[in-house]
């Protein structure tokens, strides 16, 4: 059982929990993962499932710290000699969204895994 005590991160796993469990259709069902107010993180025999709700939450702390940096631009400041400049960092997030190897690409292959194996295919080759 995964746990984590941060105020903020608690309430972001609670966020993926409940995605995760809409988009598999778990919600109200025994099988529903659960972030409890301490920060603990269960799902009934789904290890799994565990690992996709830590993914959403990266996909999720991901965009939000990609937004942030597209709305403020990165600057330039030149002072003499001296630069400082935070524009690369906006663009090389963005160039780390577009590959499939980010948490949120990741997350959409297990999903596509978790959802195949309801349906009793065989999740082989897709991740």
């Amino acid at each position: 059982m995964a746990r984590f005590s941060d105020e903020q991160l608690i309430q972001i796993l609670q966020k993926a929990a409940r995605r995760v469990n809409r988009r598999l259709s778990l919600t109200n069902t025994e099988d529903a993962v659960v972030v409890d107010a301490s920060g603990n993180i269960t799902s009934p025999n789904n290890e799994d499932l565990v690992d996709i709700v830590l993914l959403q939450s990266e996909c999720m702390i991901l965009n939000i710290d990609t937004n942030n940096d597209i709305n403020n631009g990165g600057v330039l400041v030149v002072d003499g000699e001296q630069t400082l400049d935070t524009r690369i960092k906006s663009s090389s997030r963005i160039s780390y969204m577009g590959n499939d190897f980010n948490p949120c690409s990741e997350l959409e292959k297990a999903i596509n895994i978790e959802l195949l194996k309801e349906t009793g295919d065989h999740a082989r080759d897709v991740w």
